[in-house]
């Protein structure tokens, strides 16, 4: 933890001693992030991984589990978070309040820290989980009793936008930035509460606050995944994401770059990283420029020159002098 209150952690059962992982692991995790037992099912080893991340009021946690049972029983109860998994593959069974729910990949579900409950791993899976405060969220959803243990299913749009804005902050490491760490934690606020039905009053603020931002980093990322196209434009990213061209635009003009700047920059840091890359020195230049969407050899060189202030071939002749 630093002086301003952010924590990230690496956990892997890899690092701790093999002659009793399990009861290192349920002491270390069990007892003080998550609060509750580990009880591996199946006959093969046990492999537990995570990234932990978090400031006060949002704890993120990004976890490869094997099949495994996680009680939490009264003993483990330290409040009332709520606690928000999706699930990124594989799925679990969980149970809590009476009731019970399966969750598949791609899906989410929410509980909370105040009751016991259960949750079954019966497939290695992969899922992150979000701690956030119940007097927070609570008020700016619904429904929230029956938001409960209640699938949300995976074709649900906010679910989508929420995973990708919380990978997308993670991926940066952005809650180390002091200055963005209220604004992102509100924004995740914003999309848990449209995910699970937000009331009119929070809807309205998410317009504004977690769904403008969910949908800008969505646009970047679609850029920098489909940047090999030849033909990408904002139509192709507005119709992926299911919002309007002109919308596309202006969120990208909130960053002070339009969509061709940052199409043209993403395309050019990729050739400057596949020049670099041994695997391709014997690749043309041409080559190059059309695996990362190009088409003029001759516009590809300019740009990249006016880019990196070399060509193509001094960047490629550099990393080979480097590597030598």
């Amino acid at each position: 933890m630093d002086a301003t209150g952010y924590r990230k952690l690496h956990f892997s059962t890899d690092d701790l001693p093999a002659h009793n992982p399990i009861e290192e692991l349920c002491e270390i995790y069990g007892r003080t992030i998550i609060k509750h037992d580990i009880e591996p099912v199946g006959e093969g080893p046990f492999h537990f991984e995570a990234d932990l991340c978090g400031v006060e009021g949002l704890g993120i946690a990004a976890v490869a589990i094997s099949p495994c049972r996680a009680p939490r029983r009264p003993e483990h109860i330290d409040g009332d978070d709520l606690i928000f998994h999706v699930s990124l593959g594989g799925g679990r069974t969980v149970q809590q309040r009476g009731r019970e729910a399966l969750v598949v990949e791609g899906e989410a579900v929410l509980m909370t820290g105040a009751d016991p409950g259960l949750v079954t791993i019966s497939r290695p899976s992969r899922l992150i989980s979000l701690r956030m405060p119940q007097k927070i969220v609570r008020v700016a959803i619904t429904d929230f009793d029956a938001s409960l243990l209640h699938p949300v299913g995976r074709d649900v749009p906010a679910l989508r936008l929420l995973t990708n804005y919380v990978d997308a902050v993670r991926n940066a490491d952005a809650l180390a930035a002091p200055a963005l760490r209220k604004v992102i934690v509100g924004h995740i606020y914003d999309l848990v509460a449209l995910v699970l039905g937000a009331t009119r009053d929070a809807h309205e603020l998410a317009k504004n606050g977690g769904l403008r931002a969910a949908r800008q980093t969505a646009i970047l990322r679609a850029i920098e995944a489909r940047s090999g196209e030849p033909e990408l434009s904002a139509v192709a990213i507005a119709a992926e994401l299911g919002v309007t061209p002109r919308y596309v635009h202006l969120l990208l003009e909130e960053t002070g770059k339009s969509f061709t700047h940052h199409l043209l920059r993403t395309r050019l840091q990729k050739a400057a990283a596949l020049l670099r890359d041994p695997r391709w020195n014997n690749r043309r230049i041409a080559d190059v420029a059309l695996a990362t969407g190009f088409t003029d050899l001759s516009y590809f060189s300019r740009a990249f020159r006016r880019r990196f202030g070399a060509t193509p071939s001094d960047i490629r002749e550099q990393a080979k002098n480097s590597n030598d």
